[in-house]
């Protein structure tokens, strides 16, 4: 699997409050750099975008319900290789630029816990088609499930390690000249939505958005729920089959995430009801904490997206950056 993180933890309270459950046809309109070296493998093709069912009526979305992608003009899609140093590894990354006139709205995707630069392939590729640069890289240490070009060792790796990694990718993206410094936008998946949300705490300029898709919001409950004090964590530990060091939970053992959710821009949280790694009364929760932001709940949908919810979530954030 590649888009995982942690075991379950038990949900919160069922008298939670909740945000806005969007349908399909209400989606909202809505880390210095140093060492950078770049090179590239173009590799163009030509643009197609997708156009799923009818959207749905009732309180969740069907996947694939889009509604905005279909009437926009589509763009050729150059892919290039675009690293970084990060705290000492050098740090793998791709860039999606459509050939769009003028400075265009970007993306960075922060992948989930044992994935890589890869991870939700067909959110990216519609992103790009439709005219969003997109930047996916590889963590530190974050790779497992799938292979993973960064340097670094999974056992050094935590949530703040990747906090690091982001601001720098963060850095480097806002220093190219073909991307828009004012449309600059942060998605992560799964941990990577932890991350996500913890660079987004410092409201960043340039930043008017994030997405969440399916966030791992339950790690903080877990690594409780492993290690009742911070004395029992263990030099390493097997995580979903892989193996993180001490650090991974000593990182995160004293944090409140829902203090962390200070971003004042939009925030869009995407989660499945059938997801069995991380409840969604998570998501649900986050989407009441934070100042602005709604919740898309998608029926049927595991941790891990099919390409027909990629499709609604593309849709979502296509709202967000292009409307």
């Amino acid at each position: 699997m590649t888009e995982q993180h942690g075991r379950r933890s038990e949900s919160p309270g069922d008298d939670m409050k909740r945000r806005t459950i969007l349908t399909a046809g209400s989606l909202a309109a809505a880390g210095a750099l140093a060492g950078l070296s770049a090179c590239s493998r173009a590799s163009s093709s030509t643009s197609t975008a997708r156009t799923g069912a009818a959207p749905s009526v009732s309180g969740a979305v069907s996947p694939g319900a889009t509604q905005s992608m279909g009437s926009q003009q589509t763009y050729t899609v150059t892919t290039e290789q675009l690293g970084f140093e990060s705290a000492g590894n050098r740090i793998y990354g791709e860039v999606k630029r459509p050939d769009v006139q003028g400075r265009a709205p970007v993306v960075i995707v922060s992948h989930g816990f044992g994935g890589n630069h890869t991870q939700t392939p067909h959110m990216q590729e519609l992103l790009a088609q439709h005219g969003v640069v997109v930047y996916s890289f590889d963590f530190a240490g974050g790779s497992g499930y799938e292979s993973g070009q960064s340097e670094g060792s999974m056992t050094d790796m935590s949530v703040m390690t990747e906090v690091q990694n982001l601001r720098d990718a963060l850095t480097l993206v806002q220093g190219l000249d073909y991307i828009d410094p004012n449309r600059i936008y942060l998605i992560g998946a799964s941990q990577g939505g932890v991350v996500t949300t913890l660079v987004a705490e410092d409201n960043p300029s340039g930043i008017p958005g994030i997405a969440l898709i399916y966030p791992a919001f339950s790690l903080f409950d877990d690594a409780h729920e492993r290690f009742p004090t911070r004395e029992d964590i263990t030099d390493t530990t097997n995580l979903m089959g892989l193996t993180v060091g001490r650090r991974y939970f000593e990182d995160v053992y004293d944090v409140t995430i829902d203090d962390h959710m200070t971003f004042a821009g939009q925030v869009l949280i995407f989660h499945g009801t059938a997801d069995d790694i991380v409840p969604i009364s998570y998501s649900q929760r986050a989407s009441t904490t934070f100042a602005n932001a709604t919740l898309t709940t998608l029926d049927g949908e595991g941790h891990g997206f099919t390409e027909a919810a990629q499709e609604t979530v593309a849709d979502g954030i296509l709202r967000m950056t292009t409307g």
